[in-house]
């Protein structure tokens, strides 16, 4: 408590303003995608992350030219430039991450988001395999077994989906592996390469949005002509919610990282996740199995077991299940 107390009031404030934030981003985005393709027909996820990106890049270039952390970081940057090969490693960054978040959003149109949020549960165990086959990193077993509950819920949660759509669920699970291989990429970069997240972030937009850009005049170029879209305020309205949520979430996952610590934001996404099954149920009403809701219990379980691996172990070491020289904590990644 002493600790707390000595922690000035602005810092305080600024912390518990972006942690608030992000959850109302965070929980919002996926809720609003979704309410933009069940409300309306609205048959574009690539034109759709093309304004996500569009609107990160619009935010990233103001940061950068109008406040002073951003131009700090710029001219950082632009004194060390990057080599051709890290150029390569970033623009195939943006390739992943663009197919990634397309996948997520298809997935989006033809699943429900207590389902889909089960699914992307598998993120870590995707990781820590893509981490090891990649990078040869150690992983740890008692991680491995944390991941049990995680498998087996989102095998209930498959099995017992009421609204079961094959093509959801594929670009789902693509969207899944898609996501763990730019968490691991992404982290060698940031790392090794020693780029701190928000330039990787402004780098890896314009290629990204450019491919988007491109994704749509190819896949979706009705979307210029479509007559419902130009003629309906609505749907633009909640566009502009979403694309809001996109910037909002990228803005205080940043910040909650700078006023706490990159830990912090796997907690949260524990405590988000069930928010968001909550309140998509809530908004929805979509129905849910028993064998549904006991694989949604599984994976949370699971998730928080993954993110407290260390604390778990000590507890088993205190109870002398665990040799207390097999106690000793490993690092392993966590995304």
């Amino acid at each position: 408590m002493e600790a707390v107390s000595n922690i000035p009031g602005n810092i305080r404030l600024m912390t518990l303003l972006s942690i608030t934030g992000w959850f109302i981003t965070s929980i919002s985005l996926s809720n609003i995608n979704k309410l933009i393709f069940q409300s309306h027909p609205f048959d574009y996820p690539i034109f759709l992350t093309s304004l996500h990106l569009l609107s990160t890049l619009t935010f990233c270039g103001t940061i950068f030219h109008y406040t002073e952390m951003g131009k700090s970081i710029k001219q950082n940057f632009d004194q060390n430039p990057i080599s051709g090969h890290v150029s390569g490693r970033i623009i195939l960054l943006s390739v992943i991450f663009t197919i990634s978040i397309v996948c997520g959003n298809i997935a989006i149109q033809h699943l429900y988001i207590s389902f889909l949020k089960m699914i992307f549960a598998m993120t870590p165990l995707m990781t820590l395999l893509f981490s090891k086959l990649l990078f040869n990193q150690p992983v740890d077993v008692l991680t491995y077994i944390s991941l049990i509950p995680v498998c087996v819920g989102c095998v209930m949660c498959t099995f017992g989906e009421v609204n079961f759509n094959l093509l959801g669920f594929t670009m789902a699970v693509l969207a899944t592996i898609l996501r763990s291989i730019r968490s691991v990429l992404q982290g060698f970069l940031l790392k090794e390469e020693r780029i701190d997240s928000f330039s990787l972030l402004y780098r890896m937009t314009l290629p990204s949005f450019l491919q988007l850009a491109v994704g749509t005049v190819i896949f979706e170029r009705s979307v210029f002509s479509d007559v419902y879209l130009l003629t309906t305020p609505s749907v633009w309205v909640l566009i502009l919610m979403s694309c809001s949520c996109a910037v909002g979430y990228n803005i205080m996952t940043f910040l909650v990282t700078f006023y706490t610590s990159p830990v912090t934001i796997p907690v949260l996404g524990n405590v988000s996740m069930v928010l968001t099954v909550l309140s998509s149920l809530l908004i929805f009403q979509n129905e849910l199995s028993v064998v549904s809701v006991l694989g949604i219990v599984s994976v949370i379980i699971g998730t928080w077991m993954y993110h407290e691996t260390e604390r778990l172990r000590l507890f088993l070491v205190f109870i002398r299940v665990l040799p207390r020289a097999e106690g000793k904590v490993q690092a392993h990644p966590k995304k």
